[in-house]
């Protein structure tokens, strides 16, 4: 039931804009222009999204528990994240030492957290490539409970981020390691139950109620948000770098998410809707990219070729990068002799 609703790729398709956006302008500009409750929402958009296609994916099927961890299951999962983040980590050292070779400027790093998704040539938002990686693990098993016991999952989700917050607070181990803190998938457990509610609301005419509680959550988070950037509220239990994103907010994500897929058509000729579907298509492979370029380059704030470089790069490696591996596939199940 998940394919072929372009409303999923449009939002992606802003999303990935936004984090280059995000990555090329600096603080003062965002804080200008209320990027808070804008293109600040990326991560959150993409989370909830994930959400949103899980329990998409169980609307009507029963898995099984046996069933979670098929070796097609996989299979797709390697083809689809695993694939590319490999072609990607190799192609970060060729270009770091071209960088080198050129600049005089050294960027390749070699370090244990390499094995969780940090590339040699690293930028900003590699966490979120850890984080996809959690999600092989972790969806599997929320798709489950949620099909089988939907309010206990979602409350259950709300819960352990909550007490995940809280335990974390003043964990030696993440004040040494930032970057655990940043890629620890229980962080964004709320964002994925808020997909998983709009899983069931988006193709229904929902109830009065339900509009009513999902824009007050929308409003409160929205107020939450503004305080927290520009008034005095503080929540010691939240790091500060990451106080724009927890069980507070997501619900503000998720609202945008629920009037965009409202308002957009599921399928439409229109220019503008079908560039952010391509982009949103690419979108995993444009975040790699970027986090290389941003890696790479000294001046982050020439939003134009940022954008151009990004985008057009990272296009090009998802729509190249299927095309060679489905030649490989049809010369393995074609033999030419």
């Amino acid at each position: 039931m998940r394919k072929d609703f372009q409303q999923i790729d449009v939002i992606k398709g802003f999303a990935i804009i936004s984090v280059i956006i995000l990555h090329s302008v600096d603080q003062k500009a965002l804080l200008k222009t209320y990027s808070v409750l804008h293109i600040w929402q990326a991560v959150p958009l993409f989370m909830v999204l994930m959400g949103l296609n899980t329990g998409m994916s169980v609307f009507n099927k029963k898995p099984q528990f046996a069933e979670l961890f098929t070796t097609t299951y996989f299979k797709k999962k390697f083809d689809r994240i695993v694939v590319p983040f490999l072609l990607i980590f190799g192609l970060s050292i060729i270009l770091g030492f071209i960088w080198y070779w050129l600049t005089g400027h050294y960027k390749i790093e070699f370090r244990k957290s390499n094995l969780m998704g940090v590339l040699p040539v690293s930028g900003p938002g590699n966490y979120f490539i850890t984080l996809t990686f959690q999600s092989i693990l972790l969806l599997p098993f929320i798709k489950y409970g949620f099909k089988w016991h939907p309010f206990f999952t979602i409350i259950a989700l709300v819960v352990l981020e909550v007490a995940f917050l809280l335990l974390s607070a003043d964990l030696p181990l993440f004040s040494r390691n930032k970057y655990l803190y940043s890629a620890a998938f229980p962080r964004y457990f709320s964002a994925i139950a808020f997909g998983l509610v709009l899983s069931k609301l988006v193709f229904r005419q929902a109830r009065a109620t339900k509009i009513t509680l999902i824009t007050s959550a929308a409003l409160i988070s929205g107020v939450y948000l503004l305080e927290m950037m520009y008034g005095d509220l503080n929540l010691p239990q939240i790091k500060e770098e990451w106080k724009t994103q927890n069980v507070l907010t997501f619900s503000y994500a998720a609202f945008v998410v629920l009037l965009l897929f409202k308002a957009l058509p599921s399928q439409s000729d229109n220019p503008v809707l079908k560039f952010l579907a391509i982009l949103g298509k690419a979108s995993y492979h444009i975040f790699l990219v970027q986090i290389i370029y941003f890696g790479l380059i000294e001046n982050r704030f020439n939003l134009v070729l940022n954008l151009g470089v990004c985008l057009a790069v990272g296009y090009l490696f998802c729509r190249y990068e299927k095309t060679i591996r489905q030649y490989f596939r049809s010369k393995s199940i074609n033999p030419v002799f």
